[in-house]
């Protein structure tokens, strides 16, 4: 099931980003006032960002996308492991619609187990303005 909403959660970011956009590693842009900022332009990032785990560079930790220096659509934080962390949305840096988060980084070993789980975990923010919440 996880796996499921993970290739969703990837085709769905593709089809936003058009698959052409080499995601830009976080760690090479400045944060300034809570912005990401291009370091050499001074501008604010747009586009497409990913941080990988500094024991491993090859392990995706955290995938999404900046506005004008602000998180915005959809963001997905794994454990090692490559369960999702915890994943939601966000409208020019604002948390919106649903967020789930798994501390946990082991799955549960039954269906029913996993979606109590999930929904336990899961917040609720205002509904995303442009529908990055579905």
């Amino acid at each position: 099931m996880f796996r499921a909403a993970r290739l969703l959660l990837v085709v769905a970011t593709c089809a936003l980003w058009a698959c052409s956009e080499t995601p830009r590693d976080l760690r090479d842009l400045q944060v300034v006032d809570s912005a990401y900022i291009e370091p050499t332009t001074g501008e604010p990032w747009s586009g497409a960002v990913v941080r990988y785990f500094e024991d491993d560079s090859t392990l995706v930790q955290l995938e999404g996308a900046l506005l004008e220096g602000a998180w915005h659509g959809e963001l997905v934080v794994y454990h090692p492991n490559g369960r999702v962390r915890y994943m939601g949305s966000f409208e020019r840096g604002e948390r919106c619609g649903p967020w789930t988060e798994n501390a946990d980084s082991t799955e549960l070993g039954s269906i029913y187990e996993a979606l109590v789980r999930e929904v336990e975990t899961m917040g609720i923010y205002p509904p995303c303005e442009g529908g990055s919440d579905k």
